[in-house]
């Protein structure tokens, strides 16, 4: 009896320093196996599990737009403050196809990015024929371009205004607005000086719903170095945008991914980078919180509070005030990367702005919730899985000499509409994600883990059977004998 307790306590032992070893080790083998994995797999190049997500997107994409309705524009003309009502949403399922896939020499692989959009009525509270109230964008933009012109330019526009029975307020059709509607001014503009205009069409993304992109880019493939894949190296050709603070190289630092998905191994420590057309800059998320989608665990980052923060706030921004004017913050005059026009970006209903901006328009109810920008993204692999792009396009207006069509109109941001560009990874892929990659992880860090608890549980074992073995060898043992008694380990008999 008292051998095979011997043994017993000998076989625990060894066992749980065993379980327990190869589990610590299994830690450091499995999770060199994984990085090998994901750089193996997580490289763009034909053939690899990333190119297929990569050059056709297989996640549902949706663009929502809602319109601001204006409820009082005789009103507004005369100096009251603008009351408007939010109509939408309006769904439209995106499409992302890359073409024009070069790869080069130096690591990294060139693309155009043309999107396709398709009207989804089920998912919208109207058609796209649904009218609305609104600005009159090519009237206030011409207004603007003109103002330091000559004064028989100036006379020479408005009489076309006059002409044309302009109105700096107008019907628009939702989808007019948002892909294009001939406009009179611009017809009558491009017969008086033709090869002026590039088209009489004006829309806030014409061009853009059938296969449209917006621009070139350059991006590392991750060969030799896979925190750097998808990673940005050029953009329409440059390294650098020229855009803002006549040539500040902060400002027009091209940072990041294009947003389709990020580096591997992403820390919490890190931001979540990437740079954006839309508003002609590059910008950063910060950590927030471990989250979770479709049972794939994620990290959700949101944009900051100082990345609309006016200049005189946050030195760092100071390079995107022009003419040394900076904005009240929640804006970002991107004018100068719009040929002119107006054109000033925010978040909906101005979220983390001014509340100087929510006061002067009646209608304005900002909600964290609804208008925050935010994405959740998978850490190791770098994938998103849950993506809210929420943006507010707003036009600079004020009464503009010469023209009549401005009326009494006091100086304001005009809200045209907000938009909301997302991704929820459906349950077809997040299933095969998690078959391709969670599933496995999680196997491996249960063995991992599995090795080491058993292993601590046996060693527990070995400790108590060992003291039991003692106590009982002690229990049998003629008193005041120490010399007699001998050495487990060594595995004599008591004499």
């Amino acid at each position: 009896m008292r051998c095979t307790l011997r043994v017993g306590v000998g076989v625990t032992g060894v066992c749980g320093v065993l379980l327990l070893g190869m589990g610590i080790g299994a830690i450091f083998l499995f999770d060199s196996v994984l990085h090998d994995q994901i750089k193996k797999n997580g490289v763009i190049k034909q053939g690899s599990y990333l190119y297929d997500q990569w050059s056709n997107i297989p996640v549902p994409i949706f663009m929502q737009f809602w319109v601001w309705d204006l409820l009082n524009p005789e009103e507004v003309l005369q100096g009251a403050k603008p009351a408007v009502r939010q109509k939408g949403p309006y769904t439209y399922s995106e499409r992302v196809v890359k073409t024009n896939i070069t790869f080069h020499d130096n690591g990294t692989v060139s693309y155009l990015q043309p999107r396709t959009f398709t009207f989804l009525r089920n998912m919208s509270v109207g058609p796209e024929n649904d009218t609305f109230t609104s600005l009159n964008i090519p009237l206030m933009t011409i207004a603007e371009l003109i103002e330091n012109e000559r004064d028989i330019v100036k006379d020479l526009v408005s009489v076309i205004e006059r002409l044309a029975q302009e109105t700096l307020f107008m019907k628009l059709t939702v989808g007019g607005l948002v892909w294009g509607y001939n406009d009179s001014l611009l017809v009558d503009v491009a017969k008086l000086a033709p090869g002026l205009l590039p088209s009489t069409e004006f829309g806030l993304f014409m061009g853009r719903k059938i296969n449209g992109t917006d621009g070139v880019y350059s991006v590392y493939t991750g060969d030799g170095d896979v925190t750097k894949v998808n990673v940005i190296d050029t953009w329409d050709g440059q390294k650098a945008l020229n855009y803002w603070g006549d040539g500040d190289p902060y400002c027009n630092m091209i940072n990041g991914t294009d947003g389709n998905f990020f580096p591997p191994f992403i820390t919490k420590d890190e931001k979540a980078t990437l740079f954006s057309t839309d508003i002609c800059r590059s910008v950063e998320g910060e950590f927030i919180r471990e989250s979770s989608v479709r049972g794939i665990p994620t990290y959700r980052y949101e944009a900051p509070e100082r990345l609309f923060q006016s200049g005189d706030i946050n030195p760092a921004n100071k390079c995107y005030c022009q003419n040394q004017a900076c904005l009240p913050s929640g804006l970002l005059n991107i004018s100068i990367c719009k040929q002119g026009a107006p054109v000033i970006m925010s978040s909906p209903h101005f979220y983390l702005g001014d509340q100087s901006l929510v006061d002067s328009i009646i209608g304005m109810h900002p909600d964290p919730e609804q208008h925050k920008v935010y994405f959740e993204v998978e850490p190791l692999t770098g994938f998103p899985m849950n993506v809210a792009k929420r943006l507010q396009i707003n036009i600079y207006v004020r009464k503009v000499e010469h023209i009549l069509q401005t009326g009494n109109v006091r100086e304001m941001f005009y809200p045209i509409l907000w938009l909301n560009e997302s991704t929820f990874i459906d349950p077809v892929n997040a299933d095969k994600f998690k078959s391709q990659v969670t599933n496995n992880i999680k196997l491996m860090y249960g063995v991992e883990y599995g090795m080491i608890a058993v292993g601590c549980v046996l060693l527990i074992m070995f400790i108590i059977l060992f003291v039991k073995y003692r106590k009982r060898q002690s229990s049998s043992t003629v008193p005041g004998t120490s010399d007699e008694r001998t050495s487990l380990l060594n595995g004599d008999t008591v004499q």
